[in-house]
């Protein structure tokens, strides 16, 4: 009997500590994640950009669970610099006037928000789907990467021509 006591007590002890261990959904991101850093994307933590367009097409509710994944490239990468969001019409641009590249144009539906800067290309994404979800969308970026790449390759060695 006393026993059965100690052991109900050790037991009562330890359960708090079942707080910490992972949940399967906490698992699962971690898995997420460390499947796109395997795939050289970076994962932050941001917001979406603020446009009227954000407002009517994702809920307020929904706004804070999407996470950054970009890929960092050389500055003198030329890719247009700019946000740009999916819409049943197609891509729209939210900051400046350049369209969206048209390897980023085949980006798996539910990364529906695309950011560029000088320094990075990256999407919006409420890391719902798997990993071919993710490395389908690290292929595109690549993609986009590659063929600025490309372009700014071609034009230097016109201007070098010259």
């Amino acid at each position: 009997m006393a026993f059965w006591i100690i052991v109900g007590v050790v037991l009562v002890a330890l359960a708090p500590l079942s707080h910490f261990w992972p949940s399967k959904q906490q698992r699962r991101l971690a898995h997420i994640r460390e499947q796109a850093a395997l795939l050289g994307l970076y994962v932050e933590l941001r917001k979406l950009p603020v446009h009227r367009k954000i407002d009517s097409y994702i809920p307020a509710d929904d706004r804070r669970y999407w996470v950054y994944y970009g890929l960092r490239c050389s500055q003198k990468v030329k890719l247009p610099v700019g946000s740009w969001l999916r819409t049943p019409d197609g891509w729209f641009a939210l900051t400046g006037d350049s369209d969206l590249p048209d390897a980023l144009v085949a980006l798996p539906e539910g990364l529906d928000v695309v950011s560029s800067t000088p320094g990075s290309v990256g999407f919006f994404w409420q890391e719902r789907g798997g990993d071919e979800v993710l490395k389908h969308a690290a292929q595109c970026l690549k993609q986009a990467v590659a063929s600025a790449s490309t372009l700014l390759d071609e034009s230097e060695q016109a201007s070098t021509k010259l």
